[in-house]
């Protein structure tokens, strides 16, 4: 055992590479020990290990190198244990993101396997029971592409969460239940976006979807392309004894942020019902 260590052995000994510790050097973040008079050659002690330790776990909670020098600098208990605390604090802040990043994916990843796995159901009506919906709404009405970009922007610079509207099965547009009823279905509609946390709706008009049983229709096709499923929905719900019970949503499945097919495009229209009152 030797007190003195070239760069290549205490790169070894600290499972690190040389050119990390000639960058440490050179930011005077860790300099080697002892120099050699006669040749000038620098060499590290083995009584730095533990700096050099303490340098490499920083890193790994993720200190920057100007934090690390302050860590160092004019050392304490009280000082070590504040600057620790402020980094857990980071780390507890990111490891939420993360879960909520986590579950975000898990969430898209289910939602498209259930949608790919159900072609028998496309072109078919569907009796539904949703729960109550609170939906993030543009007070302006969109009427085409144009304006459905623009208004996608508006509505995801509202949203705080990480990755929304990807595969999301949350981002669409309301129908009023007189355009149905009239059978109106080229006017305006509303763009939403549901949102998780109702307690602290984002800034916004808020529009709540009652829960309660929707007849459902998946439909093939670019979002605008929605008049024969509305008929066939409106048919529907005239021709099994239900009506109208509100305002319908148009629910984006798949689009150009999964896909650059256009016959893989989906939709879902939502129109909520009740069963008529026989006279």
């Amino acid at each position: 055992m030797k007190e003195k260590l070239t760069i290549s052995e205490m790169a070894r000994l600290r499972r690190l590479t040389t050119e990390t510790l000639r960058h440490y050097d050179r930011i005077d973040l860790f300099k080697p020990a002892h120099t050699d008079p006669s040749t000038g050659y620098r060499y590290y002690s083995i009584f730095q290990f533990e700096i050099l330790g303490t340098i490499k776990e920083l890193r790994q909670l993720g200190m920057n190198t100007d934090e690390v020098k302050t860590f160092f600098r004019d050392r304490h208990v009280s000082k070590s244990l504040a600057m620790l605390k402020s980094k857990h604090e980071e780390l507890q802040t990111k490891l939420k993101e993360w879960v909520e990043l986590e579950r975000n994916v898990r969430d898209k990843i289910a939602f498209l396997e259930e949608v790919t796995a159900s072609e028998q159901q496309q072109q078919h009506v569907m009796l539904r029971e949703f729960p109550d919906r609170a939906l993030l709404t543009l007070e302006r009405p969109v009427r085409n592409n144009l304006e459905l970009c623009y208004g996608i922007l508006a509505l995801e610079n509202n949203l705080s969460e990480r990755a929304p509207i990807l595969a999301s099965n949350r981002l669409g547009v309301l129908i009023p239940r007189e355009h149905l009823a009239s059978r109106q279905f080229g006017l305006p509609s509303t763009l939403f976006v549901s949102y998780k946390d109702t307690t602290k709706p984002p800034e916004g008009s808020v529009y709540l979807a009652p829960g309660g049983l929707y007849a459902c229709l998946r439909c093939i096709g670019e979002f605008w392309e929605r008049t024969e499923g509305l008929e066939t929905l409106c048919d529907y719900i005239a021709q099994h004894g239900f009506r109208l019970a509100g305002d319908a949503l148009q629910v984006v499945q798949i689009d150009i942020t999964i896909t650059d097919q256009p016959s893989e495009a989906m939709f879902e229209i939502q129109i909520p019902v009740e069963r008529a009152l026989t006279p």
